[in-house]
């Protein structure tokens, strides 16, 4: 009302007495005056418009952290330009259609903005924003976005028929369908993939012969990166037609394989647990599941075994399956079980580099054993020819923490690791260095291993087990009281107590007690 009032009062009235000449220069002055305080109204409301909205935007990108860009400063021109020609005073005729359709796709790209901003909350697939959501379903949500713009624009605000114009696209469609065959192709597939939930980026699979990560998935191709950082861009189309294995669906939790010929002499149940033990110790392989041992086939020259266990990071299987081989070639030598060689021809076999002379390292362990001195040149003869030397490779555990034990090793090569469980916490407390021996309370009295020991390196160790000690002390049962005498000085020793008492009949005591202990438990474990 109050910009009516405003027009009529610029405008002056005509004098009845004025000539013609007159009459048609104030009616142009007149009519010059409406023009521009129109253009006035017009201009002053479209500013305002603009510069509401402008401010609105500077908000949202500042807040919202939402990259607007210079299409919105397009809108907002187009929107103000739109609202202000709604005016009852304003009529653009013509012009109008334009600006109205500047409006819809101008609007077109902002909604294609804040969809791209908000895409992982509305269509992603994952864990909240972090998800990786493919370029292709951002580009075919702006596609569908933008030609529904333009449908508008076309059918609502030009008032132009459809059907003409989309009988001539169908004419153009089918010759741009022949030409770019291959391309649609891909297009279709690259849909397949992602909406058909199969892959997504992250997903470990195997084409082919190749292992690989996929790292994108656009409107051509699916681009994957091997174990070597080397990348694959494989066409959609392509991939749809391949066997193609997906390590990480439904979960990265799956099994691997591992087949090894081993001697016809050895029993299979013995081969199983060895092939578990060994592979439990590499590195990645899951606990649970527990690893499991298939007798495959019987071979000319083997039984072949299946080992399958279970991982969960695929990245690195080619780390985890050389791992676990290295520990059962560790593991296959320390039980004297061979892989053999196919049988072609019957040949003697000769190695390239000689066997260890065994008893002499053995001879030579012995004399870091606190027992030996109780023993009689018959009875270290017999350890030589009866204990074995071991190998452990890096990593490998010589003895777990709470197992059973009954056997002991001294260490002639390489460098291990004592661990002890403290609470759920493992802690490193010593190293044992070569000349060092471990677990002579589990050999003589058959108590639980008290430390976990692990090899630093390549280590070279020998073996002396309840069964090889057994014999000598059933043909000398008098053994067992210099052993149980000597473990009840050694016990003393390490509790400091020879060093520090000075009260002789409570230590002959102590150790009266300490030695009617071991001589009990010596007795019950050699079943004297």
């Amino acid at each position: 009302m109050i910009l009516p009032l405003l027009i009529a009062a610029a405008t002056p009235e005509p004098s009845p007495s004025a000539s013609p000449e007159a009459l048609i220069s104030e009616s142009v002055i007149t009519e010059g005056i409406k023009v521009t305080n129109k253009a006035l109204i017009y201009g002053g409301t479209a500013i305002a418009i603009y510069l509401v909205l402008f401010i609105l935007g500077r908000f949202f990108k500042r807040r919202f952290q939402v990259p607007l860009g210079w299409f919105y400063h397009i809108f907002c021109l187009t929107f103000a330009l739109f609202v202000a020609q709604m005016l009852p005073m304003i009529d653009f005729g013509v012009a109008e259609e334009h600006v109205n359709a500047a409006v819809v796709l101008s609007g077109a790209f902002i909604v294609i903005t804040l969809l791209r901003h908000y895409f992982v909350a509305i269509f992603g697939r994952g864990d909240g924003m972090n998800a990786k959501v493919p370029k292709l379903l951002s580009q075919l949500v702006s596609l569908v976005v933008f030609l529904f713009a333009f449908v508008i624009v076309i059918q609502n605000i030009y008032g132009q028929p459809l059907g003409g114009l989309l009988a001539g696209a169908g004419v153009v469609g089918i010759v741009l369908g022949l030409a770019l065959q291959d391309t649609l192709g891909n297009l279709f597939a690259g849909f397949a993939i992602y909406f058909g939930g199969q892959f997504k980026p992250g997903d470990w699979l195997k084409v082919g012969e190749e292992h690989a990560e996929i790292m994108e998935v656009n409107w051509r191709s699916t681009r994957l990166r091997t174990c070597d950082d080397i990348y694959l861009d494989i066409p959609n189309s392509n991939i749809t037609k391949e066997t193609v294995t997906n390590f990480s669906h439904p979960t990265a939790r799956h099994a691997l394989r591992i087949e090894v010929g081993l001697d016809y002499d050895v029993a299979p149940t013995k081969v199983r647990k060895v092939l578990v033990e060994a592979c439990l110790m590499g590195k990645g392989v899951l606990a649970e599941p527990a690893p499991a041992v298939f007798l495959k086939e019987f071979a000319a020259s083997s039984i072949t075994y299946d080992l399958k266990f279970w991982i969960e990071d695929h990245g690195c299987f080619e780390e985890i399956l050389s791992s676990v081989r290295t520990n059962l070639w560790y593991a296959l030598r320390r039980h004297n079980i061979s892989i053999p060689y196919p049988i072609q021809l019957e040949t003697q076999y000769v190695p390239a580099v000689q066997p260890p002379d065994c008893p002499a390292l053995i001879k030579d362990g012995l004399k870091k054993v606190f027992f030996a001195s109780v023993l009689n040149d018959g009875q270290k003869t017999y350890l030589v020819d009866h204990a074995r030397v071991v190998s452990f490779g890096e990593g490998e555990k010589l003895i777990k923490q709470g197992d059973a034990g009954s056997s002991m090793y001294i260490i002639l090569e390489g460098l291990a690791d004592v661990l002890v469980d403290i609470g759920g916490a493992i802690r490193s407390v010593a190293k044992i260095n070569p000349g060092e021996c471990i677990g002579e309370m589990s050999l003589l009295t058959g108590e639980a291993r008290s430390a976990t020991i692990v090899a630093l390196e390549d280590t070279t160790a020998v073996e002396i087990d309840k069964s090889v000690l057994a014999p000598i002390i059933a043909d000398s049962p008098e053994l067992v009281e210099n052993l149980s005498d000597l473990l009840a000085r050694r016990r003393l020793q390490n509790e400091g107590v020879l060093s520090e008492s000075t009260n002789s009949a409570l230590l002959a005591e102590k150790q009266q007690d300490y030695q009617s202990n071991f001589l009990r438990k010596l007795r019950k474990f050699f079943e004297l």
